[in-house]
């Protein structure tokens, strides 16, 4: 359950910052993308040193556990920040909805369904569910063709980037890469 409600929460966060891409000033992005960078990084200090209890309970409940509370997250910003730092708003916005759909029907996909395990602990299941959403989102937005194409580098970009490089960094300036060619 931990794993759908942290994916849920990674496709409504991406989906409304990606809004706020398109919709506000590059200036107020920034400020509010590291905004919340920073609120991160302090609600996982308060969270693990002065175990606050709000921030104890919503990282129990949103992040899983490791060393470095809010580190999905966090990498999940800062990907986007740099999505918006390098490429024009509706590339920016789309490489950011690319990596909170995308990213979302990949795990989602291959916790609850996948079988078929390809590297690690990524599955087949995984990586079709990441092409497919991806594609289908790519295909509302630009050419079918190339969103085809896109959305096949992108779910090959999500399988083999290595586990120690989070995908949340990889997935957006990837995307706002193979979006501007």
């Amino acid at each position: 359950m931990l794993e759908l409600r942290r994916k849920v929460a990674h496709l409504i966060l991406g989906t409304c910052f990606a809004y706020v891409v398109i919709s506000l000033p590059h200036a107020l992005v920034v400020t509010v993308n590291l905004l919340l960078i920073a609120g991160l990084l302090v609600s996982a200090y308060l969270s693990q040193v002065h175990k606050v209890r709000f921030f104890v309970w919503l990282f129990e409940r949103f992040d899983r556990p490791s060393k470095f509370t809010a580190r999905g997250a966090v990498t999940f910003f800062v990907g986007t920040l740099a999505a918006v730092l390098l490429f024009p708003p509706f590339v920016a916005a789309t490489s950011i909805l690319v990596l909170a759909v995308g990213d979302a029907a990949a795990a989602i996909a291959g916790y609850y369904a996948g079988t078929h395990k390809i590297l690690k602990s990524k599955t087949l299941e995984g990586t079709l569910a990441f092409f497919v959403s991806t594609g289908f989102l790519l295909a509302l937005l630009i050419a079918p063709s190339t969103a085809v194409v896109i959305a096949l580098i992108t779910a090959l970009l999500e399988l083999l980037t290595p586990s120690y490089i989070d995908d949340n960094l990889v997935l957006p300036v990837a995307t706002g890469i193979l979006l501007s060619i």
